[in-house]
């Protein structure tokens, strides 16, 4: 293992660990940042307290999630990019942002961003964009031989998301959803939603559950799996593989995207877990169409560049530097980091999958079966926008 790889490891001994790794979680979800320069450029409105023009920026409302990395990088490739992002801890603060008017665009997974339409928390948001990811998993030590979420029905499980147990949000709406396909329900498992800080060493070191007090007091066994997103997925692995822990080696068991069978209009590797969400009233601002069109095209743009950038490791690793540096100088506040080798190794590996290639007018019938699959509730025909 060479020095970088051992230095990523490390930060999880530290108790930092693959912090956010995860910068998931989903859920969810992809614009976002602002003029200014550096790796992130300056923090919009609600992070610095400054208030910016609705005419100047693009304002974009983003948790912790894969959809952000992008953004990221078209902040720092553009550093005159109209946008500026309001980074946000968990879904309940986007839709906060979105309706008292802080924010007008969202990156989050496309389930979230329709649960919260159906709901009618946010009745004028629209998907503009949909990101094509292979980046959820189940992870279990090798010696479990988990293949299959019918071998989990009574075990403990983990649920993970960045900054909280992610209960409600794009990671338990994936869960259950996979969960549902093998005929089982939220019940069928001794199941905790923990922060990935907290849940990554409980699942390393098989800790019992319930020594963690957000976990149900008689689930006095270790857990037998845990679910990641990347890059977190791949940082948990690289740990098991440098530090050892009682789990031994961890592995990814159970890949969420060939769980959802039946769709052809994208590959069976993939899903449409990430999505661009914009306000109707900037949609219909015909003012603010050239400013709207280059913050996407910019956002597209690096995604494209993310995923060119692989087999090239002088190039991943100025992206995954960005990236890292981005994170921080946008999420620091949380206390959320991530190296970058955690961002290159899953990455080049093929197994985080980026992008964007797929308007929605190609795939609306599956998608919109998807979504009401995932959500429970068929999103309403204004939810998906054409642009």
């Amino acid at each position: 293992m060479n020095s970088s790889m051992l230095s990523f490891t490390s930060l999880f001994a530290q108790g930092r660990s693959i912090l956010l790794m995860l910068l998931l979680v989903t859920t969810a979800g992809e614009l976002a940042g602002c003029g200014g320069g550096g790796s992130g450029g300056n923090i919009g409105s609600s992070s610095s307290g400054t208030s910016y023009p609705v005419s100047t920026y693009v304002h974009i409302v983003a948790t912790p999630n894969p959809n952000v990395f992008p953004l990221l990088l078209a902040l720092a490739q553009n550093p005159n990019l109209p946008a500026a992002l309001t980074p946000v801890a968990n879904i309940n603060d986007a839709v906060t942002a979105l309706t008292n008017g802080t924010a007008e665009s969202l990156l989050s997974m496309t389930y979230t961003a329709a649960q919260n339409v159906t709901s009618g928390k946010v009745p004028g948001l629209e998907l503009v964009s949909v990101n094509f990811w292979s980046g959820f998993w189940m992870l279990a030590p090798q010696s479990a031989a988990i293949t299959q979420f019918s071998q989990l029905a009574g075990k403990g499980v983990l649920v993970s998301g960045p900054t909280s147990g992610g209960k409600g949000g794009g990671p338990d709406l994936i869960f259950q959803a996979a969960a549902k396909r093998a005929g089982l329900t939220a019940s069928s498992f001794n199941l905790c939603y923990l922060p990935v800080m907290q849940a990554a060493p409980m699942m390393l070191q098989q800790q019992s559950m319930n020594s963690n007090s957000s976990c149900n007091a008689a689930y006095a066994t270790a857990p037998t799996a845990i679910s990641l997103v990347e890059p977190a997925a791949t940082g948990l692995i690289l740990d098991s593989q440098t530090t050892g822990g009682s789990s031994g080696l961890m592995v990814k068991a159970i890949n969420f995207q060939s769980l959802f069978t039946g769709y052809s209009a994208w590959p069976q590797t993939e899903l449409p877990h990430g999505g661009v969400s914009i306000m109707n009233t900037l949609i219909n601002d015909s003012s603010r169409q050239a400013q709207l069109q280059a913050v996407l095209s910019a956002y597209r743009s690096a995604a494209n560049s993310i995923m060119a950038a692989k087999g090239n490791l002088a190039a991943m690793s100025q992206i995954a530097n960005t990236i890292s540096a981005g994170i921080t100088t946008y999420y620091g506040q949380y206390g959320l980091s991530i190296p970058p080798q955690a961002i290159s190794a899953a990455l080049m590996s093929g197994d985080f999958v980026f992008r964007t290639d797929l308007p929605i007018n190609s795939v609306q019938t599956d998608l919109d079966s998807f979504l009401t699959e995932v959500v429970g509730t068929q999103p309403p025909s204004s939810f998906y926008h054409q642009m």
